[in-house]
């Protein structure tokens, strides 16, 4: 009898503790997006409401699920260290800093890609038609002026024709302003801003002022697609909740899906959740062009990463992409 009402009590415990671990999940959930239609799986994931569909699969239906809209990847860092996020959505850029000042503590890895796209430096001073014309008199609006994607970007194509140790020549030119604002700045002939280094759809609609040329295209300076956007986390979050980790890999995944099969259903969920000021056929134009995808895969991240080691940008150097990512997405074919 001893023995049995010992193996009820074990038995009880080990529920307990199983409780107990799904109680450790989070209740509520902090994900967020940016401006630009590279964003798009995060955009259908939360019309859709797949993030929701997942975790009620998973036993966590009553997990409330929040949203931020951020403008640039360095606040998303900030919010992903102050717990005021659980997953950072912006470029590789910011995701790599993270990754290289939390090895040892926090551990932040990237969760999976979202998206490779040609980014476009444009400007409206006509006497500008490579990077070498720029003068003191320029002012390039970028998101997250000096450690944005973009900023990155330039700082490879400066560093290959002025060599590497000039490789933030333009840094005094930087403007730090959300895409939106930067194109309003630029468009608005004020002199204020004569540049921007953004993304889609906000380089599009500045080239179709007559005004406006390409100077630079991302592409170019990495010798093909590469991956413009990503979604990080922590090491401790994703060790503490697995399942809620799961379930918003498997809405990526499902949102990716969805996109590639159906891209009009993609521009269409894109102009509702921006108040329905965006021209669809002209969203779905972009999003068929060849040069854009929408993949989970990494593209071209660790020579960008090698960039950022070369100039001291982040202190650890990558041996492989799959470094730079958390196990869930090792299966695809990064690079």
């Amino acid at each position: 009898m001893k023995r049995a009402k010992f193996l009820a009590i074990f038995a009880a415990a080990i529920a307990l503790g199983g409780s107990s671990l799904a109680a450790a999940e989070v209740s509520e959930l902090k994900m967020m997006s940016q401006y630009g239609i590279g964003y798009m799986q995060l955009t259908v994931m939360k019309h859709d409401k797949l993030i929701e569909k997942h975790l009620a699969q998973a036993g966590l239906g009553n997990t409330k699920v929040t949203w931020a809209t951020l403008g640039a990847g360095a606040a998303a860092n900030d919010a992903l260290l102050s717990g005021s996020l659980h997953f950072a959505a912006g470029g590789t850029g910011p995701a790599f800093i993270l990754w290289d000042r939390t090895k040892g503590g926090m551990e932040v890895h990237g969760v999976a890609a979202l998206s490779s796209m040609p980014c476009i430096l444009v400007t409206s001073n006509p006497a500008v038609k490579t990077i070498k014309d720029f003068s003191d008199k320029d002012r390039i609006s970028l998101a997250g002026a000096g450690s944005s994607v973009q900023t990155i970007y330039l700082q490879m194509a400066v560093a290959k024709d002025f060599g590497i140790a000039n490789y933030k020549k333009l840094n005094p030119l930087m403007v730090n302003l959300p895409h939106p604002e930067g194109l309003r700045a630029l468009l608005s002939g004020s002199g204020q801003i004569d540049a921007q280094f953004a993304s889609p759809p906000f380089q599009e609609r500045a080239l179709e002022d007559p005004k406006i040329h390409a100077v630079l295209n991302s592409y170019d300076v990495m010798g093909g697609p590469n991956t413009f956007l990503m979604v990080w986390a922590t090491k401790k979050f994703r060790d503490e909740n697995p399942k809620t980790y799961k379930a918003v890999v498997d809405a990526m995944k499902e949102a990716t899906d969805a996109i590639n099969a159906d891209k009009k259903r993609a521009a269409e969920i894109y102009a509702q959740e921006g108040g329905g000021k965006e021209d669809v056929k002209k969203l779905l134009a972009m999003m068929n062009d060849p040069q854009m995808r929408y993949t989970m895969a990494p593209e071209r991240v660790l020579p960008y990463a090698k960039f950022m080691f070369d100039v001291g940008i982040i202190k650890h150097q990558p041996g492989s992409w799959k470094d730079l990512f958390f196990p869930e997405v090792h299966d695809l074919p990064g690079s």
